[in-house]
């Protein structure tokens, strides 16, 4: 089997992960504010670890989710926004950003502005000055394309967006891992992060960093294990936002994955960044086969989508698992607007994501059935 859906979830898992799970399955439970104070350890050295990639120096300000999908509805409705309130997003978003929003302007009269493409493939930046300049309340972007692989020059974006007085909302569920996501950087007041894709480490974690003087209202609220006398849910960060027993095994894979990441990462990395640009090469050499997306010299993380000529995508999908034995991503992957706006809709694209542990000759097996499917 070779396994090229790392953008969906990763595979292999980080070295150490799969033991540190079962071995916080297979012992006496300890969760934080309800058995020992040794409970807090894992927690805390999980967040810690987290700021240190976000470059932050208040680990408190790092929320542990269930996912991301969680941590950007938490931020979305946590910011109370108002009827003719208006925010600021593009085409290049996953429906875990679209679909809260949406629902916010069917259900609140929110004002959603979502910011198209050039001809050339970049994001239109003469609209979004444009919006910038009515002064949005939010302004709500990925980091990284997860149908094309682009990086957006958040940067750039979230400052214009500073000085409208709009806070800034990052979705790093595809960069976080693969390039650095420093908060202060990327001027991100908010960042929404998973854990089972670039960090490598299992499903079910995910978490919300909230810059400090930001305060979210809280949208669930219940039991902590700590200041149980209070009518209400705790106001300091990050109980502030938790609710309900946490996750420890997830966390204890991700923490595990952390650490892996933190002697290892780089270098994983650089890998994966050959062997896509391997596998970018190869496919651009086959006729009968559209790429779409990132164009040379531009930042862009390991994801590669195209199509085969004459090939529906579903069925291209199924061929290239049963008769070859690639795993692969297909269809509009959660994010509809940017195949319209590419030119792959309806029917989306086919999508290779390697990782550092892809091998050369995994590549150059995958080149191969493309081109025989393409001749």
């Amino acid at each position: 089997m070779i396994y090229l859906n790392n953008a969906a979830t990763a595979w292999p898992k980080a070295p150490g992960v799969v033991e540190a799970v079962s071995e916080c399955l297979a012992s006496v439970p300890e969760h934080p504010g309800r058995t020992a104070a040794a409970a807090h350890r894992l927690p805390d050295a999980c967040r810690g670890r987290l700021a240190r990639l976000f470059g932050v120096e208040h680990a408190d300000r790092v929320v542990i989710t269930q996912h991301a999908t969680q941590a950007l509805n938490l931020a979305i409705l946590g910011l109370c926004l108002h009827a003719g309130d208006e925010v600021v997003t593009s085409v290049m978003e996953h429906n875990s950003m679209l679909r809260p929003l949406s629902r916010l302007e069917d259900m609140q009269g929110l004002r959603l502005t979502v910011i198209g493409l050039t001809p050339e493939g970049n994001l239109d930046e003469n609209a979004f000055e444009q919006a910038i300049a009515r002064g949005p309340r939010l302004v709500a972007i990925n980091h990284a394309s997860n149908v094309t692989g682009q990086v957006m020059p958040v940067a750039a974006l979230f400052k214009q967006a500073h000085r409208a007085g709009a806070v800034t909302l990052l979705d790093a569920s595809q960069s976080l891992g693969h390039i650095p996501v420093n908060a202060e950087a990327l001027n991100a007041d908010i960042i929404a992060f998973t854990g089972h894709k670039g960090l490598r480490g299992p499903a079910g974690i995910g978490g919300l960093y909230v810059r400090k003087g930001l305060e979210l209202e809280q949208v669930i609220v219940g039991g902590t294990g700590v200041r149980s006398d209070l009518r209400l849910h705790p106001g300091e960060m990050p109980t502030r936002l938790e609710a309900g027993t946490p996750n420890m095994p997830a966390m204890a894979g991700l923490n595990a994955a952390l650490c892996w990441i933190e002697e290892h990462g780089a270098a994983f990395e650089a890998a994966a960044s050959v062997r896509t640009a391997q596998l970018r090469a190869g496919l651009k050499s086959i006729s009968g086969v559209r790429l779409f997306g990132q164009r040379e010299g531009e930042p862009a993380i390991g994801v590669v989508s195209f199509r085969i000529l004459g090939w529906p995508v579903e069925e291209a999908g199924y061929v290239l698992t049963e008769s070859f034995g690639i795993v692969c991503r297909t269809g509009l992957h959660c994010a509809p607007l940017i195949h319209s706006a590419i030119g792959s809709a309806p029917d989306g694209t086919l999508r290779f994501s390697p990782s550092g542990a892809t091998t050369e000759q995994e590549i150059a097996e995958t080149i191969d059935a493309v081109k025989r499917m393409a001749a």
